[in-house]
């Protein structure tokens, strides 16, 4: 019963892309779809958490000569600024390879790696990936203190599906008149 009181209070945001032409094919802006106005897939703006790691990565393995795959990184404890950031799981796995610490989204080993290559460079790395949004260059960017709106993440991972190309997000195929005839494609 309790969760089911909590569940009433929660809301929603999605969307569902093509990967081959950035097409929106789905959007879901709220719970309640006969509320105007505010859409959460396009306007909710919050802290993406986790969902930066792979720009982090990135940023890195742009990097050959330092950083691979199998390059083993510190999922140790690291004091940045007196910012002292844990893993979620409150334990460090020691040196472990890169592609594991991506996997197992480290917070450690992730701030580490960003720490190393750079928040500016980091945040060309976003840049890159199509998000426009100016990002503040803390440390705590590293784990997703950056605040999106849905659709910008979408922007930003689509762009990974994409081969590394910046493809726009599109949601209208053509414009149509009444009678039917084509107006715009």
């Amino acid at each position: 019963m309790e969760k089911n009181r909590r569940s009433k209070n929660l809301q929603v945001a999605a969307l569902v892309t093509r990967r081959e032409n950035a097409e929106i094919v789905a959007l879901l802006g709220g719970r309640d779809s006969s509320e105007p106005g505010f859409n959460r897939a396009l306007d909710a703006v919050r802290p993406i958490g986790s969902l930066i790691k792979p720009a982090v990565y990135l940023t890195a393995l742009s990097s050959p000569e330092k950083y691979t795959l199998s390059t083993m990184v510190e999922d140790t404890a690291i004091k940045v600024d007196g910012w002292s950031p844990k893993n979620y799981d409150h334990r460090e796995h020691g040196v472990v390879p890169l592609h594991k610490a991506l996997e197992h989204s480290y917070n450690l080993a992730t701030v580490r790696i960003g720490m190393d290559v750079g928040l500016i460079q980091v945040a060309n790395t976003l840049l890159n990936l199509g998000v426009k949004r100016e990002v503040e260059l803390l440390p705590s960017l590293l784990l997703g203190s950056a605040p999106m709106t849905p659709i910008e993440v979408t922007q930003m991972y689509q762009t990974l599906a994409g081969d590394g190309f910046v493809t726009p997000l599109k949601a209208i195929r053509e414009v149509v008149a009444g009678d039917g005839k084509r107006l715009q494609r």
